[in-house]
């Protein structure tokens, strides 16, 4: 498995993803909820408005895991030796 720190930093990451998906949700009923009182609430404003939450959730979800997969592969395109040491 892993050890304890990792554990942990792994339900701490689980917690604020969580966290954060739910911030953005709360986020954008308020924006309808504040188009709707204004009386411009069209179709094409509820698309709009559900469309950057869902993208903004998902992107918030795999940002993590995206910037992980950068750092490990980072290796394979710039080698972590220095030029002209032995391999």
């Amino acid at each position: 498995m892993g050890s304890q720190l990792s554990v942990i930093l792994v339900y701490v990451l689980q917690w604020v993803r969580w966290g954060g998906i739910i911030l953005i949700a709360i986020i954008g009923m308020g924006i309808l909820l504040s188009e709707a009182a204004k009386s411009k609430l069209s179709p094409s404003r509820i698309i709009t408005v559900a469309g950057s939450a869902i993208l903004a959730a998902v992107l918030f979800w795999l940002l993590p895991t995206l910037v992980n997969y950068a750092r490990v592969d980072s290796n394979t395109i710039v080698p972590d030796h220095p030029i002209g040491s032995y391999q």
